[in-house]
């Protein structure tokens, strides 16, 4: 039987307990909707707080990172320094402390009677010079200034010289909603009234207390502030009073055919509806063995039925993917284990013979066994590693800038003879996996491998838009046409594989940090490999540098790897 057809047999049944089931439905919306208004009220807050934190949070590693800088920790560029935060950010006035408290410089949007004042003066005892000196960077309780009658936060933060504390460096902002409570600015509406405070103190307050109102509160952590929203309970209450004063007109109109017809069909939506969610739950949970049984009408037969051919063929492939992977387990130990230490004696073997025989001709075959096992056992050993790193990893917010430069260093480090330079800016902040720096190694690592004589690598990092930019250009042989076809593809066949799995490696780590890999003829001879990936929300570069990628500090510990 079709549903409309079940809906019309049902229609005369049901419309004596329509009426008394509209009054419960009338009063539960009531219920629910005063509990709805009350949860927006504390998601409101909750926001507000949050977003705040984050204002403050993004302060204050502004100021760490100023601090953490070299040139900062010499104090002879005071006032570069100061200009730089006070012109750049919505700070009004930056001091540089020494470690014993003295005040070395002091400038920004003050007067100069208080800058002479303060600069030589001992903050020592001060609450944001003893937080940042012991405790890394701070951010001060709020401070109200009369004089603008408004309240002052100091955020502050310790400067480094070799892992010793040398000084503070301290910044001043004024609370207001174009600095800290900028994000609560928008909840500030006509229906609805926000505070801010910190303690006693109230640091914002968009408007006067409404005679009835929905509350939530939210705290700043870990700042000690607390953001209060209240909306204007007046609208709910009148629109509660009116759906009381139109009950009885409802109770009435539910007799209707329509009424009648939307409930009975409500009903048998919902708990229909329901149980397909449930089943699709069930799919998700990998629970391929449940089935369905809607008969209430033919559409939902034909639902059931359909849903339950899904699950057996969901059920077939889930089957198929645990053998496939139980096989590519066995493939990979037998491939980076078993093929390892057998090669590792046939290297011996082969170091034997080339140091044993006096035949030139015998000797040369032995070389090149070895180094062709060689290449075979770290291929093995790199394939161990990347196959950790990329099942191991996630996306995170990284400097692209020093990923490059440990990279280069890496390489430097393996070929001394080849010539690598590097075009990159101070900083690039990237939404990348930990092991990125792994697929630019590669990539130079590929050009200084298969040179000829000397290798020339030239790596640029650059920034478009949301967009970083890795490009690595040699001067070698190119990277064979069959190879980016490899790559371009997916997949290997007989006829069309590559030497390696350096490349490969590159566009699943590229891939991974949701970039893409594109490759280019360098001009007059070699190739230009580039890298693309998505910037972080707080990436930023200031100025830019070429060098020899001296400044790199060390790698993560993997292996690169050849074409």
């Amino acid at each position: 039987m079709k549903l409309q057809t079940k809906l019309a047999v049902v229609l005369v049944a049901v419309t004596l307990i329509l009426s008394g089931a509209t009054y419960g439905g009338v009063e539960l919306y009531k219920h629910e909707e005063l509990q709805r208004s009350e949860s927006a009220v504390e998601e409101s807050a909750s926001l507000g707080a949050a977003q705040i934190a984050s204002s403050l949070d993004e302060r204050a590693d502004y100021i760490g990172y100023v601090a953490s800088q070299p040139e900062v920790s010499n104090f002879s560029n005071n006032a570069a320094v100061i200009d730089g935060i006070v012109d750049n950010s919505r700070f009004s006035a930056v001091q540089v402390v020494g470690a014993n408290g003295t005040v070395l410089a002091f400038d920004g949007q003050i007067d100069e009677t208080v800058r002479a004042a303060t600069v030589g003066s001992d903050v020592s005892d001060e609450a944001y010079f003893t937080a940042a000196r012991y405790r890394g960077s701070s951010v001060s309780d709020p401070e109200f200034v009369p004089a603008r009658d408004q309240y002052l936060v100091v955020v502050s933060a310790p400067i480094l010289r070799e892992g010793r504390v040398v000084g503070v460096l301290a910044a001043s902002m004024y609370v207001s909603t174009d600095t800290f409570l900028e994000p609560v600015a928008p909840l500030a509406r006509h229906d609805q009234r926000v505070t801010v405070s910190a303690g006693d103190a109230v640091l914002y307050e968009s408007r006067e207390p409404f005679e009835r109102a929905l509350t939530g509160r939210a705290a700043v952590e870990p700042y000690g502030w607390t953001v209060a929203v209240e909306r204007d309970r007046s609208t709910l209450d009148e629109r509660i009073r009116t759906l009381g004063a139109a009950q009885g007109a409802g109770l009435l109109l539910v007799l209707l055919l329509v009424g009648l017809l939307w409930w009975t069909e409500h009903r048998t939506t919902v708990g229909q509806t329901r149980r397909l969610l449930d089943g699709f739950e069930a799919l998700r949970a990998g629970e391929y063995d449940r089935t369905l049984d809607l008969r209430s009408a033919e559409e939902w037969a034909q639902i059931s039925d359909g849903f339950n051919a899904l699950s057996t063929g969901l059920d077939e492939r889930e089957t198929a993917i645990r053998e496939r992977e139980q096989r590519l387990d066995v493939l990979n130990r037998v491939l980076r284990h078993n093929v390892r230490n057998e090669m590792n004696v046939v290297l011996g073997y082969a170091d034997v013979v080339a140091s044993r025989t006096g035949d030139p001709e015998t000797a040369r075959a032995a070389e090149t066994i070895l180094r062709r096992g060689e290449r075979l056992v770290t291929v093995s050993e790199k394939a161990r590693v990347f196959d950790r790193r990329l099942d191991a990893t996630d996306p995170v917010s990284l400097d692209l800038v020093e990923a490059v430069e440990n990279a280069l260093a890496d390489v430097r480090a393996d070929h001394p003879e080849a010539d690598l330079t590097a075009t990159v800016p101070d900083s690039l902040a990237v939404r990348a996996v930990p092991g990125i720096g792994d697929a630019v190694r590669n990539v130079v690592e590929n050009a200084c491998v298969h040179h000829e004589v000397v290798p020339s690598v030239g790596v640029t990092v650059s920034a478009d838009g949301d967009t970083a930019t890795v490009a690595v250009a040699d001067d070698g042989p190119g990277i064979p046409e069959h190879e980016r076809s490899v790559l371009v593809e997916g997949e290997e066949t007989a006829l069309d594989h590559g030497s390696g799995i350096g490349l490969w490696v590159t566009k699943w780590l590229v891939g991974r940090s949701g970039g893409s890999v594109a490759f280019a003829e360098n001009d007059p001879r070699g190739s230009v490999v580039t890298l693309r990936l998505l910037r972080a929300d707080e990436a930023g570069s200031a100025g830019g540098r070429t060098g020899d990628a001296d400044r790199a500090d060390g790698s993560d510990g993997s292996d690169g790897s050849k074409r």
